[in-house]
């Protein structure tokens, strides 16, 4: 008597795995094409069918995919500019932020880590977060990462306390300054390049920039370090 072939119990569970894959993938490819129109035009500008356009399906796919306006915004602020957060303050919680210093110049790296993967985001943080009524500032405003922030500070501040770190400067300000270094320049470079005479923005060369005026701006005045010395040698 023959025996019926049973079929494989993993053809189901592959053919799943298959439209999940392709699902994810889709939704990937219509979260980048709504980031990048949105960086590059705003996003009241930017219409749901630009979107399907730019990704190449029909405005019902990214229906289908987020539903309406609101959910892709959720979804942008969610899964690509809250997990950048999240990248860039990781130094914070590592053996480097025992160094201020180092703990700046880790900061520095990781946006421009993040901006260079993400060449969007300096023009939309500035257009959509900045900026009175941009469209993001509320979502943003709830996912400040406040209690980092005032890790940075707190850590900046012991420094200064110990001679190693400008004590003129500010430490809850110190922040704030890196995020304009970086982020401002790059925002702002159609501008500057299509500004006769100026020199295009490189990358490269903006963070070097950066890197330099921070460090020339943290470094203690000698006084500073000569009396930091002295309080350690009388205790």
């Amino acid at each position: 008597m023959a025996t019926r072939s049973r079929p494989s119990s993993s053809t189901p569970r592959q053919r799943g795995r298959r439209r999940a894959d392709a699902d994810l993938d889709m939704r990937e490819r219509l979260l980048a094409s709504a980031t990048q129109l949105f960086g590059e035009q705003g996003i009241a500008a930017t219409t749901m069918a630009q979107i399907a356009e730019a990704a190449g399906v029909t405005s019902a796919m990214v229906h289908y995919y987020f539903t309406n306006r609101e959910k892709l915004l959720d979804a942008v602020v969610e899964e690509r500019i809250a997990r950048s957060i999240a990248f860039v303050w990781e130094s914070v919680e590592s053996d480097v932020a025992q160094d201020a210093h180092a703990l700046v110049e880790e900061l520095i790296a990781r946006l421009f880590d993040v901006t260079s993967r993400m060449p969007w985001l300096p023009p939309l943080w500035l257009r959509e977060i900045v900026n009175e009524g941009g469209l993001l500032r509320e979502r943003m405003l709830k996912r400040l990462p406040v209690e980092q922030l005032q890790r940075f500070a707190a850590r900046v501040g012991e420094a200064q306390r110990n001679g190693a770190v400008n004590a003129e400067l500010e430490a809850p300000l110190l922040f704030i300054s890196i995020l304009a270094l970086v982020m401002l320049p790059l925002a702002t470079s159609k501008l500057w390049q299509s500004t006769r005479g100026f020199p295009k923005i490189e990358r490269e060369a903006l963070q070097r920039h950066v890197s330099a005026l921070l460090r020339a701006a943290l470094r203690p005045a000698p006084q500073e370090k000569r009396a930091a010395s002295s309080k350690g040698d009388a205790s």
